[in-house]
């Protein structure tokens, strides 16, 4: 039995060992005629392939010099190969287009596109409504037909991969809203480009990003809460007063300020993107009007964002102002904290804001300082149904309420607004109002909005015999953006 056994084993060696080597023997040959027929190939490219493939060496090259990620050609890729493939892509369509897809893949960090211009110009028209002057002492309403520009940006930004830069300039025109208010702040913000070209409303930096830390120096708008989100079409409140941070509006802090930023910006774990930014700012507000000869801030924020639905930023600011008026001469300093959150689901957008700053004042006659305190909250809850059509996108419709805890008296406009005469913190105001508006889709690269606004201040008592009149007003209002 183990004779037989032997000897079947030796047969089946014998027989087995000769295929298995010649089989080897084959593929080494298989292997050797693949490469002769590849160098073969290699010898006849002709010179138009060569050209080609040297001209897409080259536009990767420059893409990479443009800070351009090439991720739109890749991904045009496999659209293109879809096509050659048949029924069984087609078979995987739906679940592509459920959106499951884009939920898997991993989102990138900011993408690099290199230069892009900016154009975005909003504002209005008011063709029903009226304001009261505060030198008035009947209070008479005076007519208020008008139309001021908001925002106007024109400019252009380069993000490469590890090189940023912007150059921007903000254009606005008048509003007696603001122009007859009590705030001397505001109007100041306002008026930035008729103080002089130093003091005009503008960003323009230069700086460097690595790992999504960036440093840049210029001047720009300050490290604080979401006022970087403001510059959009957003929900279509197109004065003055409600289309910006309402911390810049009301004027307790510079839309923009010289300096230096520091921070890092970045997508982690798929959709989640966390912001940090610290930013000193060196002022450049030396007017007559503000009686100071300098300002340095420091602003900061930490802030959160995931995808469209939710974005939040604590802020804060420590600004000093450099006082000199005759033989005054203070550093009032101003301590602020800022809760910003932009939430949108299903429809519903929340923009919502709190701000509280504390603040010195002076009097010119004792020279004593006095402590004072604002603070600012701002809601603006709406819905927004969304069309699937090529040009229009949504519809919206939004109320907004403001209040205001501290004001200038109707004095302020010929005082110094770090005059202790000048501001009552115990006081306050509120603004009202509701608007609907239109907007389109992006065509050739541009986004519109049209709507209608309606907005009121109703008249607040500041002191004995001092009231601020606020206004009352219907407005069309537009806007586009590049």
């Amino acid at each position: 039995m183990v004779k037989k056994t032997l000897t079947t084993l030796v047969v089946f060696i014998f027989c087995v060992l000769p295929f298995a080597v010649f089989a080897d023997d084959f593929d080494d040959f298989e292997d050797a005629a693949e490469e002769e027929e590849e160098e073969e190939e290699e010898a006849e490219e002709s010179p138009a392939d060569k050209k080609a493939k040297e001209k897409s060496e080259s536009d990767a090259a420059m893409r990479d010099l443009m800070g351009d990620s090439g991720e739109e050609e890749e991904a045009e890729a496999p659209k293109k190969g879809a096509k050659k493939s048949g029924k069984a892509d087609k078979a995987d369509a739906p679940a592509e287009e459920s959106g499951d897809a884009e939920e898997a893949a991993p989102v990138k960090s900011k993408s690099f596109g290199g230069f892009k211009p900016i154009l975005l110009v909003k504002g209005g028209m008011t063709f029903l409504g009226n304001y009261r002057q505060d030198n008035v002492a009947t209070g008479a309403k005076l007519s208020a037909i008008f139309g001021s520009v908001d925002e106007g940006l024109v400019g252009g930004e380069y993000m490469g991969e590890h090189v940023i830069a912007r150059g921007l300039l903000n254009v606005r025109t008048d509003n007696p809203f603001i122009n007859n208010g009590n705030s001397p702040l505001a109007q100041i913000n306002l008026h930035s480009v008729q103080n002089g070209a130093e003091n005009i409303l503008y960003e323009a930096f230069g700086g460097i990003k690595f790992y999504d830390v960036f440093i840049k120096a210029g001047k720009m708008v300050p490290e604080y809460g979401l006022m970087d989100t403001y510059q959009t079409l957003g929900m279509g409140f197109t004065t003055p007063y409600l289309t910006r941070s309402l911390i810049a509006v009301e004027g307790f802090i510079p839309e923009s300020d010289a300096g230096l930023a520091i921070g890092y910006n970045g997508i982690i774990k798929n959709d989640h993107n966390v912001f940090v930014g610290l930013s000193l700012g060196t002022g450049t507000i030396t007017s007559d009007f503000w009686n100071t000869d300098k300002t340095i801030g420091l602003y900061g924020r930490v802030g959160y964002a995931f995808k469209d639905y939710v974005k939040a930023a604590f802020g804060f600011q420590y600004r000093t102002d450099h006082f000199n008026n005759g033989t005054v001469k203070k550093d009032l300093a101003y301590i602020g904290i800022g809760v910003h959150a932009q939430v949108a689901v299903k429809g519903f957008e929340m923009p919502i804001s709190f701000d509280y700053t504390m603040f010195n004042l002076v009097n010119t006659t004792t020279q004593k300082r006095k402590a004072a305190t604002n603070m600012l909250l701002s809601l603006a809850p709406g819905y927004a149904y969304h069309f699937n059509h090529n040009w229009i996108d949504k519809v919206s419709v939004a109320l907004r309420f403001d209040y205001i805890q501290g004001i200038f008296t109707n004095s302020a406009a010929l005082n110094n607004y770090l005059e202790t005469t000048s501001y009552k913190s115990s006081k306050g105001y509120m603004r009202i109002g509701v608007t609907s508006n239109f907007f389109t889709k992006e065509l050739a690269g541009i986004r519109g909005m049209a709507g209608i606004t309606f907005l009121m201040q109703p008249k607040t008592k500041i002191a004995t015999g001092e009231k601020d009149y606020g206004f009352m007003t219907l407005m069309i209002s537009a806007g586009a953006e590049y």
